[in-house]
């Protein structure tokens, strides 16, 4: 059974869509920068950040956007990550933003 409060999608024509953010960090580069001492808590203060936008965190670096976001609202996010962190840009090795146009979850076909 899929937990509706992580999927929260918009609906264009009948096709469930949403929008997401997935990114990675140099954990070498938090450990030099991250300005408290366990550079670990970085990724609480970007969950903080995202939920407070409206993303859901589904998985490791993985946030769901809710019916809300839209690919206008990933970039904003992105900035406000890139301007209240100041080492997050630095740390960042990637960052996407995804469209997801259906559901996604292949446990239910283990």
């Amino acid at each position: 059974m899929v937990n509706s409060c992580l999927y929260q999608f918009n609906y264009l024509g009948g096709m469930e869509m949403a929008y997401a953010i997935a990114f990675d960090l140099d954990t070498t580069v938090l450990q030099e920068l991250y300005p408290n001492s366990s550079w670990q808590n970085a990724y609480g203060d970007v969950k903080r950040t995202l939920v407070g936008l409206g993303f859901n965190h589904q998985q490791g670096s993985v946030y769901f956007g809710n019916s809300e976001i839209t690919a206008v609202s990933c970039v904003l996010a992105a900035q406000k990550l890139s301007q209240t962190y100041a080492w997050f840009k630095p740390a960042v090795s990637d960052i996407r933003m995804l469209r997801i146009e259906e559901m996604n979850d292949l446990q239910p076909a283990l």
